[in-house]
């Protein structure tokens, strides 16, 4: 028989709805789990959270705020790999890239409205010594699209 996170099985009916699954799921996504998971913690299964995002405002809202927390947790985590903190071991840039991308729609390519109608499209690429500089200058916070011609 299946059973959830917590050992409850998974028979009958999906459980009610209550109020507390809105600051439960923040939480849960807080710690980088997915929201589809968050249905394992509450023994039901994902097409019911589905359904309570439409019947219940504030459980919408909650899974607004619970995607910005997992993804703050995530953006950290990069954030200290990049620049080496021992706290969170050497981990995966391929791994941490592809969930960025995946799971926050991150992508390489950005489109920039410009002037009129038209978009500009630009690829970043860089690489990073090992001393966390691009040819001997530290990297900046903010890359800015180069100027116009």
């Amino acid at each position: 028989m299946a059973t959830t996170v917590h050992d409850t099985p998974l028979v009958g009916r999906p459980p009610d709805y209550k109020s507390e699954y809105c600051e439960m799921l923040v939480d849960h996504m807080a710690t980088g789990m997915s929201y589809e998971t968050f249905s394992a913690v509450v023994g039901t299964h994902r097409s019911v959270l589905y359904a309570w995002e439409k019947k219940h405002p504030e459980f919408k809202d909650a899974k607004k705020r619970a995607v910005e927390a997992s993804q703050a947790f995530w953006e950290k985590i990069g954030l200290a790999q990049a620049v080496g903190d021992k706290n969170y071991g050497k981990g995966s840039t391929a791994s941490w890239i592809f969930n960025m991308k995946n799971r926050f729609n991150w992508a390489d390519k950005q489109e920039i409205a410009g002037a009129g109608d038209h978009k500009k499209s630009f690829k970043l690429a860089y690489n990073l010594d090992d001393d966390n500089t691009i040819d001997g200058e530290v990297v900046r916070k903010s890359i800015e699209p180069p100027e116009e011609d």
